[in-house]
């Protein structure tokens, strides 16, 4: 039985703070796009060598800050239900994109819970 690889896409919300991350960091060739159980998200930009490339910013759709969990926890991993990279064009090869999404994400593959 083969696997279908699925590609995820960011949410519209989501696209706007995604290009505010590429804009301020030039190294980015992707985002790292985290959501967590709660409806906060975790995103930070990441380099052709998978190492971060901007800060890691936390923050929930429509609310003025993060939620009273993840001010606790800081968006345990537990928490996570789903998880992959948003890539800049032009997208690095599928090898390296390989490499950079088990470095950062721990996984090989996008992930949801």
């Amino acid at each position: 039985m083969t696997m279908k690889k699925e590609t995820r896409s960011p949410e519209k919300s989501e696209r706007a703070m995604i290009e505010g991350i590429i804009e301020g960091s030039p190294d980015a060739v992707g985002v790292a796009v985290i959501r967590l159980d709660c409806g906060c998200r975790k995103m930070a930009a990441v380099d052709k060598e998978g190492e971060p490339a901007s800060k890691v910013i936390m923050y929930r759709d429509m609310a003025e800050s993060i939620c009273e969990q993840c001010k606790k926890d800081n968006g345990d991993f537990r928490r996570v239900t789903e998880q992959f990279i948003s890539w800049v064009g032009p997208e690095p090869a599928a090898p390296v994109k390989e490499m950079i999404t088990g470095k950062v994400l721990g996984t090989r593959e996008p992930y949801t819970n």
